[in-house]
């Protein structure tokens, strides 16, 4: 017969569930147990134990607060007891890094270093026990009991920091505003899947799901389990096993989800990710009762994977299941910049993991506090040329201070246009497009670079990512790249790891990447003010690149035929070349502007604001050349330069900048078209 004592999840400093019936439970009993609670006021419960030694007892609940409880239990063996028991709210953590992300690795750690010291916090952290990954283990089947000894780390412990920052984080949040003790239980670990999490027979039982499971080399019978060297840290439903099903009867006040980067890969493991999300939070309700579950959004990151599209597909599982699932929430990360980087020189520091960690604890306590979803496009209506979306839990409204970013629409034949968007009510919201007349589908934030996307609550809540068309990203589904935005000063590029590239923000305009004349950019609620100072070294010549060519991002010269822009110079004089490019073999052309419909060399540019259009399917060669341009040709170009020519210092003011498959028919002023010179010609190609 085992020791007599209480189970490994009630030890000294254990903060319990207040105001819920509390289950006590241990082993190595024998005959009658009885179990008490003693503090400021005293409860008892007896049972007898099961022929495995097992006891169960259930005592009536307490009010939460700062008074701490003795546990004890005896039996005829013996006794056992443990100090400093509170009762307060208390968290279930269930994700991968960027949840067991710890304190020590954030922003504001020392702040909230001193904050935590003044609050009354109880961590039990179900760590790894073996350093070496190829070295862990899983339980085949569901566990009664812990895998081995655990302690809690309190407020006071220098251990702390090495817990999770969310957890802490929000540990502090709740603690300041509630008074009342905080305990958290946090089973997360860095790389584990959606299936470590889901018990085995829910898979097993649904052969759709069990198939998905074999085709994508995550399901691991019994027979070969810990067999999978360093994957057997995240094997189907190892975790719950290990970690999850010791704590059924314990109480918690919320489950608290981050995870999914791990099914970053299509739209068909996003789907079958929603189906076992949905799964895992119908089954740990069977085992803690009907609570909240609150699930965070993964990081924004680019993963190179798949249809690399990944991110966003999980993404709109989280957010669907909000709608299906009652007590459900999902909460959004876009709307806080993520911030990879602590300068400190460690390597540490893996572009995937956000170390901004407070944006996403705030929300999670607003949440809690509340139980109140974040807003979502809950229905679509199509009329005419918009189409209008409708707002759920919209609450007090929406906010009108800003022009709304972030939105897309496309017609019958799937091609998606960036969106206009107005306000027309307290939960609604018009999209139209000049380029579409008759709108079909919409999208909100689902784009990689989702810095524009601004839509929000008068009280500040972020409206959820969303789409209306469901399936696989097809050809023309296009997200807006940032430089159309012209608020927009910077984008994010992510190359995954530091160590091919690592992530940073870029100027979303820069200096003339191909003409190389040095003019000054200024960014205005109108648009971009471009001061330059042309030389004669330069022949006069000076523009602005957009920053067309970096990882994750689509510059979409490709994937439309005309380039309109809405422009004005501040002096008479000014000429408009069009849109010079550079291919990845180092060759330049240039994207010509329009005239009457016609393409040609350049354009003079009035003091008044006009529209140019600039020809995407057909460039200038070195020798004047007019050379047909296909999209493949174009999704080379790595450089673009918006170009100007003037004799004399001047302010090019550009306004807008949009995508067409129709040219604007524009007409100017009478200008020069420089001659192709015969002394520069090269071969024409044989036909």
């Amino acid at each position: 017969m085992e020791e007599f004592q209480f189970a490994r999840v009630f030890r000294d400093g254990v903060v319990l569930q207040r105001d819920e019936k509390i289950n006590v439970w241990g082993r190595g009993a024998q005959g009658k147990v009885t179990v008490t609670l003693t503090g400021d006021t005293r409860r008892c419960a007896s049972c007898d134990s099961d022929a495995e030694g097992y006891f169960c007892v259930c005592l009536d609940a307490v009010s939460g607060g700062d008074a701490k409880y003795r546990l004890r239990a005896d039996c005829a063996t013996g006794s056992v007891e443990i100090q400093d028991v509170c009762f307060g709210d208390v968290f279930l953590l269930a994700g991968q890094s960027n949840l067991s992300y710890c304190l020590s690795a954030v922003e504001k750690r020392e702040e909230f270093e001193k904050r935590v010291r003044r609050c009354r916090v109880s961590v039990l952290h179900l760590q790894e026990d073996a350093v070496e990954l190829s070295e862990l283990t899983r339980p085949k089947m569901p566990q009664r009991e812990l895998k081995r000894e655990y302690g809690y780390i309190t407020q006071d412990s220098e251990k702390i920091m090495s817990c999770s920052a969310i957890g802490v984080m929000s540990a502090v949040l709740l603690y300041e505003r509630t008074g009342m003790p905080v305990g958290i239980v946090d089973t997360s670990m860095g790389g584990l899947s959606v299936e470590s999490y889901l018990p085995r027979e829910i898979a097993e039982e649904d052969a759709d799901l069990k198939n998905f499971l074999l085709r994508a080399g995550r399901y691991v019978a019994l027979s070969e389990y810990n067999r999978c060297g360093e994957r057997n840290f995240t094997q189907l439903s190892g975790v719950y096993n290990e970690k999850i099903a010791p704590l059924t009867g314990l109480k918690f006040r919320a489950i608290i989800w981050y995870l999914g980067e791990s099914s970053a890969f299509d739209y068909e493991h996003a789907r079958y990710f929603k189906l076992e999300l949905g799964r895992i939070v119908i089954h740990y309700r069977k085992l803690f009762g009907n609570i909240p579950f609150l699930a965070v959004q993964i990081a924004p990151e680019y993963y190179p994977y798949g249809d690399r599209f990944g991110y966003l597909y999980v993404n709109e599982s989280i957010s669907e299941l909000q709608n299906e699932i009652e007590k459900y929430y999902a909460i959004p990360t876009y709307c806080a910049e993520p911030r990879w980087l602590i300068e400190d020189g460690d390597l540490y520091y893996h572009p995937i993991h956000t170390v901004n960690k407070e944006p996403v604890a705030k929300a999670i306590v607003q949440v809690l506090m509340n139980e109140k979803k974040f807003p979502s496009v809950a229905s679509v209506r199509r009329e005419g040329a918009s189409i209008y979306c409708f707002v759920s839990d919209a609450g007090t409204g929406l906010s009108a201070q800003e022009t709304l970013g972030g939105f897309t629409i496309c017609g019958e034949n799937g091609k998606y246009f960036p969106a206009r968007a107005e306000i027309v009510g307290k939960d609604m919201i018009r999209l139209f497009s000049p380029h579409v007349q008759r709108p079909v589908h919409m999208t909100y934030a689902f784009c990689q670079d989702q810095s524009a996307c601004n839509v929000r609550l008068k009280t500040g809540e972020a409206l959820l990512p969303f789409r209306s068309e469901r399936g696989s990203i097809h050809k023309g589904y296009y997200f807006s790249p940032p430089y159309w935005d012209l608020r927009q000063r910077y984008v994010r590029e992510n190359c995954f790891g530091y160590n091919v590239g690592t992530c940073r923000l870029y100027p979303c305009w820069e200096n003339g990447k191909i003409y190389g004349a040095s003019c000054r950019i200024v960014y205005t609620r109108q648009g971009l003010k471009i001061k330059g100072q042309p030389k004669n070294r330069d022949y006069f010549f000076f523009g602005i690149s957009p920053n067309i060519c970096l990882s994750g991002q689509q510059n979409h010269l490709a994937d439309f035929d005309y380039m309109i822009l809405e422009m004005a110079a501040d002096v008479q004089g000014v000429t408009f070349y069009g849109i010079a490019v550079r291919n990845a073999r180092g060759e330049v052309f240039r994207f010509a502007p329009l005239n009457r419909g016609k393409t040609c060399d350049c354009v003079p540019m009035p003091t008044e604001k006009s529209g140019y259009c600039v020809e995407l399917k057909r460039v200038y060669g070195g020798d004047m050349s007019v050379l047909p341009c296909s999209s493949q040709e174009r999704e080379e170009f790595v450089q673009a330069e918006v170009l100007f020519r003037s004799l004399e210092p001047c302010t090019v003011n550009i306004y807008q900048i949009d995508f067409s498959d129709e040219p604007s028919i524009l007409t100017y002023g009478e200008s020069k078209q420089e001659e192709k010179r015969l002394d520069t010609q090269l071969p024409e190609k044989n036909k």
